[in-house]
């Protein structure tokens, strides 16, 4: 076979190279669609300066990332998509104050068609993000205004699989029927549910609104991560970190702050906070938050403590013009009652003045090892370290404490009167349909009830006793004051006053309360059945849903249905059948009851001293602002 020349092979090599540069030539020139444009109806994932999103963490902290991307944190907005969205939302069909809803799906995407009574249902409105997860979760819809939103008037109770009027999953008057305006998401909902969100208010109702990343993620809590990356590339770098700080400040890391620092990495979302000046507030609203982990402070804000005496002229400010706002989310001694705005309790702690306690004393935000499985409960449970839901979590620093349990306690070493969460963090803070522990560590005292009608956390375990009898045993056994007491509260179980006549964020922690476990131990269930009964017609429909929810944990109703947002004859109905029911079938002829409780030898409420509780509740408007 002859051999090709060289020349040959050249001018092959040439003719090739042409031909290669050409198709090159030609691509370039092709009109290729340009690339995809960012949605124009909903707030979008956007540049920001220094942020680079999680995915730029995850391929050098993949067990971080893991761990983060199983938390509650991630979810806490997200794209509205199939798998984001509850199951069979193309099925949903809802209907409140005159207008009716129906979702259907196109594709990838659902869209909510309205209909008033008598007329046909509209084109509809696209369902573009979803605010929560793992307790409710809320869809906001397209506005036809740019990236402003509106939300969608229900909420998804996700441990129920139910749908009920965002108006009633949270505590406030019945007849405030809307609490989400149009824009409200953009104004105040991602100021704490993204990472690094700018409202970017246009004009009118209008806001083009932008985040780093949907979601708590990775650079909310360790600052920016643009630098620590590039300056990262370089191995010599790492490795010399690693051999000698094995700190890098190019990152912030929560756990290496000092602990006012630390806890306010947390408190820059959870707490309640307002703006230094209407300066601080626009900068927020066009850049967001000058905030970065790390810092001593949140910059254009200030964590509000109605007892201080720190910024006096901002919080005149806010009473002339916000009259309720500190009612709305404070008892009045100054503790926080609303939930997820923990650091206000935190600080407030004496722990916190030692200077060593931090939201990170008790939670983590990455779990090890990475098991599925703890995962899952990790999350669930507030993303508390190990053997945080126990005593350790205050004997870690209180190491004295474990010799002489009982001598401080006055109980029994094994029973939840001898756990420190259920006398110095009781439930009295409320939100999300459920109760939840204060994070203020106190000490109980009657006086935090009779002055300032926050249960106290003798009464919320004894809820069969007086505040006289809780008030002669702190006396007893910790040399407090007895205060001058009412006749009632010499003689009418506390809770028992806070259920009837209490305001509604009273019942509402009570309503809860009397589904606590170890209260029912060691109060007794049989006389809550009246009550919880009772209950299901308050006016606040939060009440009614925390009463059900207990009312199903007592023997012989875990299977009792109820419509919580129904209309008034059918909760009196409910409440009917449910009262028959106990009577007939659950309560036990030879029960007997405490003459604290109301209830005489056959189970019946006291009617004369019944009605004259119900005719002194006070009726005040409650509005936690969660």
């Amino acid at each position: 076979m002859p051999r090709l020349s060289r020349s040959w092979w050249d001018w092959l090599f040439a003719i090739v190279a042409i031909a290669g540069a050409s198709v090159l030539i030609l691509i370039s020139l092709h009109n290729f669609p340009s690339e995809a444009q960012p949605p124009q109806n909903r707030p979008i994932k956007s540049q920001v300066a220094g942020y680079v999103s999680s995915n730029a963490c995850r391929s050098c902290h993949s067990g971080n990332y893991a761990t983060w991307h199983t938390s509650y944190h991630r979810t806490m907005t997200q794209v509205a998509t199939p798998s984001s969205l509850p199951q069979n939302m193309d099925q949903l069909q809802l209907a409140l104050n005159g207008t009716e809803y129906k979702v259907e799906r196109r594709g990838d995407a659902f869209f909510v068609r309205k209909r008033r009574e008598g007329a046909g249902y509209g084109g509809g409105q696209q369902i573009v993000l979803v605010t929560g997860s793992h307790t409710l979760q809320i869809p906001w819809l397209e506005t036809g205004q740019g990236r402003t939103l509106e939300q969608l008037p229900f909420a998804y109770i996700v441990a129920e699989k139910m749908w009920a009027p965002v108006s009633q999953t949270f505590l406030m008057p019945p007849d405030l029927k809307e609490y989400y305006s149009i824009g409200a998401w953009n104004g105040a909902c991602m100021d704490c549910h993204v990472t690094q969100g700018q409202s970017r208010f246009v004009e009118g109702n209008r806001w083009d609104s932008r985040v780093a990343e949907f979601g708590i993620a990775c650079e909310a809590c360790h600052s920016e991560g643009a630098e620590h990356i590039a300056l990262n590339r370089n191995p010599l770098r790492r490795f010399k970190i690693h051999l000698t700080t094995r700190s890098d400040p190019s990152i912030t890391t929560p756990a290496r702050l000092k602990a006012p620092d630390s806890a306010l990495d947390c408190g820059q979302c959870h707490s309640v906070w307002a703006f230094n000046n209407m300066t601080d507030k626009i900068d927020f609203n066009r850049h967001g938050s000058g905030f970065r982990p790390g810092q001593h402070d949140l910059v254009q804000r200030f964590v509000v403590q109605p007892k201080e005496e720190d910024h006096r002229e901002q919080k005149d400010f806010i009473r002339r013009t916000e009259p309720d706002f500190v009612g709305n989310r404070f008892w009045g001694d100054g503790m926080v009652r609303v939930t997820g705005r923990e650091l206000n309790g935190v600080q407030a702690s004496p722990c916190f003045r030692g200077g060593q306690f931090s939201c990170i004393s008790c939670h983590e935000m990455h779990l090890y090892p990475a098991e599925s499985a703890a995962l899952k409960t990790w999350a669930r449970n507030g993303q508390l370290k190990p053997r945080m839901e126990s005593d350790q979590a205050c004997l870690q620093c209180h190491t004295d404490m474990t010799a002489r349990l009982v001598a401080h306690t006055h109980h029994a070493a094994d029973s939840s009167g001898s756990r420190c969460y259920n006398c110095h963090m009781p439930n009295t803070t409320f939100g999300l349909l459920h109760a939840i522990r204060s994070h203020q560590v106190s000490s109980p005292t009657t006086r935090e009830s009779t002055d300032y009608g926050r249960p106290n956390a003798c009464n919320l375990c004894h809820l069969d006793r007086t505040l006289s009898w809780t008030a002669e045993k702190l006396h007893q056994w910790y040399n407090q004051p007895v205060p001058t007491l009412s006749q009632d509260d010499q003689t009418i179980a506390a809770a028992v006053q806070w259920l009837v006549k209490g305001d509604a964020g009273q019942r509402a922690l009570l309503a809860w309360g009397l589904g606590w476990e170890p209260a029912q131990k060691i109060a007794g269930g049989d006389w809550f059945y009246p009550y919880l009964i009772y209950s299901l017609n308050d006016p606040y429909a939060a009440v009614r849903f925390d009463a059900w929810k207990s009312l199903q944990t007592l023997p012989g109703f875990a299977n009792f249905s109820f419509d919580f947002t129904a209309a008034e004859g059918v909760l009196n109905e409910a409440a009917a059948r449910a009262y028959g029911k106990w009577l007939r079938d659950v309560r036990s002829p030879s029960a007997t009851y405490r003459p604290e409780t109301l209830l005489d030898s056959d189970g019946r409420l006291q009617k004369d001293i019944f009605q004259r509780l119900q005719s002194e509740r006070d009726d005040k408007r409650i509005i936690l602002s969660e």
